[in-house]
């Protein structure tokens, strides 16, 4: 790669605004975002592995099969983002907003989630395998199984007489076992 396309990836897209973007599908590997406004922007299956996201605003954004690993997003918003089998592993995530984000099936493998506020993230088959969770807020504000009534209905996160549990999402294709990497985690609230 020739140095003058190096940099433009390190310095162009600092600070720039995305919102409502359709940006499917695009290679932004190592790419720096600091600071720009991904806000409702549909990034589905994107390679941001290696880009730098700092105080990026992910809000409402479809970040659905993307492919973050290694990824900087500390301080980033993903307020009511859509994370759906989005690949984390190793990703820096100090102090990330997931608030009200989906984040089903998503691997935070190795990742360090300092400081992260998972409050009403929907987390359900989520993999914490040796994740970083030190001082991580709102755990046990987070969405970690559903519940539906026996015979079919309406599926509800609060538990109620005669509910079914599922520890698993539906469909199984891109499934994990509900949570499976929380205990070798010690995702813990604190």
């Amino acid at each position: 790669m020739s140095q003058t396309v190096e940099k433009a990836r390190l310095y162009f897209f600092v600070g720039r605004n995305f919102e409502r973007q359709d940006l499917r599908g695009k290679d932004f590997r190592g790419v720096n975002f600091t600071s720009s406004n991904f806000r409702g922007a549909d990034l589905s299956g994107s390679d941001l592995r290696g880009a730098i996201l700092i105080n990026a605003d992910l809000s409402r954004a479809c970040l659905h099969k993307c492919n973050l690993e290694g990824a900087d997003l500390s301080n980033a918003d993903l307020t009511g983002a859509y994370c759906k089998v989005a690949n984390f592993t190793k990703a820096r995530m100090w102090h990330t907003t997931l608030k009200g984000g989906i984040f089903k099936n998503a691997t935070f493998f190795e990742a360090d989630l300092t400081g992260a506020d998972f409050c009403r993230a929907e987390m359900l088959g989520a993999r914490f395998d040796n994740a970083i969770v030190t001082g991580v807020r709102n755990v046990d504000r987070a969405i970690y199984r559903w519940f539906m009534i026996p015979g079919g209905g309406r599926v509800c996160y609060d538990p109620f007489p005669g509910a079914w549990c599922f520890t698993e999402s539906i469909p199984p294709t891109e499934s994990f076992q509900e949570n499976a990497g929380l205990g070798q985690s010690r995702l813990e609230y604190k």
